[in-house]
């Protein structure tokens, strides 16, 4: 360990200001899980991730972010993301440490936000498009989606953080909701006269600029679904109209999934641009686009088998042969499987503009987290099914189609049960039995009847076999897997429950992003329109507006707009100078107001004023009414208050002969009527 990773981890300023002048620095180990060239030479005790904890520690350190970078937050940004890295592919050893490290990182840039005291400072502090990624340099705050994109939860939560996001999602409808008639006229543009706009702004594209405004997109967008929920329900509601003639039936059917899946290719195009724009990781960092990727997939499949249906064979025709002697492979079954589960899935689509509304958010955001958690148990009670029903398939396949006869009469033959004839069936009737379909009886084997007198004979060893393995199942699956996942689904939703004001934000954050980035200019199916409108018009050759996003277009030049931007650098480093000296003064004196988010939850917070107490008057009190009724005397009594001597100012009675000055000593006792008032003695 060095000495610049010492003082780093003890977050001593001083000592790291001056072994930066002198040249001092570390070097940073690559990842354990790293290939280079550099790494495969070394050995792996020069590897030691012990190390590389270490080296973690001391980057993560405040004093270090703050005096050996040029860019603290874009530092910090990328810190909380390596950070996130190591936890994810850590095994086990050093995972706690990993998250405390990154929780800190995640407090250290929510404080520097509120060193901006003001909305201006903000602005100029995420408005840097240094280091930030290519797609987030047409944004006007493209800090916001650095920050986003590292997950800086306490970042993007912050008081600053959200009423910008709102503000750039709101753009010039920042007063939206203040004048009801100009909202209507609004909402009326962005839902009913939304085609009739991206035509015209698809062939000029400085015309027609709602579509510049991200919450006229997201209603737009909510216009369109509410049409594809009105067909999905429709589709089915068709079949109870007999007044229809055949040709009648089929048409309208055909227009509802015509248009069911127009709007899936929207969707297609749109996440697909969206994938592109930001990659893998922060596509797949929420849980509705999951769930898109399985909605798109699942009416590809049922569009596939529509195309097979309404294609022509010349053996076969679904429209003119009953129903009854259709094979059960026929395009047409399978178009309707796949089409019922892909309503489904579109229906329940509505959970990702619910969460938008308060106090529903929360708890749809807490099943998408739920969900999120099970599919591990899921694979485990997949893989404790399939053992179960080899198993008891091998002992009941020999006694299958036996029958024991009863020479009495008194009952009817007892059957072996079919319930374990096959692997497939029996896993069908492990998965059922979870909820009770599977009773004691079907765990016996019959073997039949021998001798002269066709005494049944039985397998007492096997079918106790069969009933412990039975017995032992329900154990593991229902007792231990289920209870332990119940379990842990309440630990989540308590944890996603505790800090549901937090993860409402984050959330809405991250939809207002997406409804800032060009590709969400118009919703689905009106997409496929507007897109490749967007590429003619950037292509170089025909490149007629500067400025790639939709919308009213700048007029400035690029000289002009180089100038800018070395002026936003200029304001945003003399910035991190100023906040630098809040952040080191409220090191010194602490401080909690609405604004302030320096303390953590378990830490004890000062008193709101006991930074202001100075002198003999340092000691605590309750300033309330009610607290000094409490009190056992109303007179204040401070300890070795008697060696303090306070004098008052000389008051002048007449200009020409002035009273001299009256000494009052500590021996006298104040008023109690003053100190009700929270006025000092003198």
């Amino acid at each position: 360990m060095t000495p610049l990773m010492l003082a780093s981890i003890l977050n001593n300023f001083p000592v790291v200001q001056c072994l930066l002048l002198r040249g001092h620095s570390f070097q940073i180990p690559h990842f354990l899980t790293c290939e280079c060239d550099i790494c495969k030479r070394q050995t792996v005790n020069n590897r030691s991730s012990t190390r590389l904890v270490d080296v973690m520690r001391a980057v993560s350190s405040e004093a270090y972010l703050w005096l050996a970078t040029d860019d603290v937050s874009a530092a910090a940004c990328s810190v909380a993301h390596d950070l996130q890295t190591l936890i994810s592919e850590d095994c086990l050893e050093h995972v706690e440490i990993y998250r405390h490290l990154e929780a800190n990182v995640q407090r250290f840039l929510a404080r520097i936000s509120d060193q901006a005291w003001r909305s201006e400072e903000f602005n100029v502090l995420v408005a840097n498009k240094n280091y930030c990624a290519r797609r987030s340099t047409e944004l006007s705050s493209p800090r916001l989606m650095m920050a986003m994109d590292s997950e800086m939860r306490q970042f993007t939560c912050s008081t600053n953080a959200q009423t910008t996001i709102k503000s750039v999602f709101r753009g010039d409808w920042l007063n939206f909701g203040n004048k009801p008639r100009r909202d209507a006229w609004r909402l009326l543009r962005s839902s009913f006269l939304m085609p009739f706009l991206v035509f015209l702004h698809a062939a000029v594209p400085n015309q027609g600029t709602t579509m510049s405004v991200p919450l006229a997109r997201y209603i737009s967008h909510v216009s369109m679904y509410i049409l594809f929920l009105i067909s999905a329900i429709l589709r089915p509601t068709i079949v109870f109209y007999p007044n229809w003639n055949h040709s009648g039936y089929i048409m309208s059917i055909r227009v509802l999934e015509g248009f069911m899946y127009t709007y899936i290719l929207g969707l297609l195009l749109e996440k697909s641009l969206l994938f592109y724009r930001v990659g893998k990781d922060a596509f797949f960092a929420f849980w509705w686009r999951w769930f898109d990727v399985v909605l798109i997939f699942s009416f590809l499949l049922s569009f596939i088998f529509f195309i097979g249906t309404i294609s022509w064979r010349e053996n076969f025709n679904p429209l003119l042969i009953d129903r009854m002697h259709w094979p059960s492979g026929e395009f047409a079954l399978l178009h309707e499987i796949f089409l019922s589960i892909s309503c489904v899935l579109g229906i329940s689509k509505m959970f990702y503009y619910i969460q938008m509304i308060k106090g529903v958010g929360g708890s749809v955001i807490s099943i998408g987290k739920c969900v999120g958690k099970t599919y591990t148990y899921l694979l485990i009670m997949v893989a404790i099914i399939v053992s179960f029903s080899v198993g008891l398939n091998i002992l009941v396949s020999p006694y299958l189609n036996r029958r024991s006869i009863k020479t009495d009469k008194s009952g009817p033959d007892t059957i072996t049960t079919q319930s374990y004839d096959s692997i497939g069936t029996s896993s069908k009737n492990l998965f059922w039995s979870i909820f009770g379909y599977l009773g004691p009886s079907t765990y016996i084997t019959v073997v039949g009847n021998t001798g002269e007198n066709m005494d049944p004979v039985s397998h007492n060893l096997n079918s106790a076999t069969l009933e412990i393995l039975g017995a032992l199942y329900h154990g593991i699956i229902i007792i231990t897997v289920l209870n332990l996942m119940t379990s842990l689904l309440v630990k989540k939703a308590d944890e996603v429950l505790d800090n549901e004001e937090m993860e409402f934000k984050y959330t809405r954050a991250a939809m207002y992003t997406e409804f800032i980035s060009w590709e969400m200019a118009a919703p689905p199916p009106l997409n496929l329109i507007l897109v490749p409108a967007h590429t003619i018009h950037r292509l170089p050759f025909f490149q007629k507006y500067k400025s790639p996003s939709w919308g009213s277009k700048p007029t400035y030049d690029d000289d002009d707009n180089v100038g800018f931007q070395m002026n936003l650098t200029e304001q945003y480093k003399k910035l991190l100078v100023v906040i630098f000296n809040r952040f080191c003064a409220s090191k010194e004196c602490k401080y909690k107001t609405i604004w302030r988010t320096e303390f953590d939850k378990d830490e004890k917070q000062p008193n709101h004023v006991s930074f202001l107490s100075t002198g003999p008057h340092l000691y605590p009190m309750d300033n309330t009414f009610e607290g000094w009724r409490k009190r056992e005397s109303r007179n204040i009594k401070v300890p070795e208050y008697d060696k303090f001597e306070v004098y008052r100012k000389p008051v002048t009675q007449n200009p020409t002969n002035p009273a001299p000055t009256k000494r009052i000593t500590s021996t006298q006792q104040p008023d109690p009527k003053a100190v009700a008032k929270g006025i000092p003695p003198v």
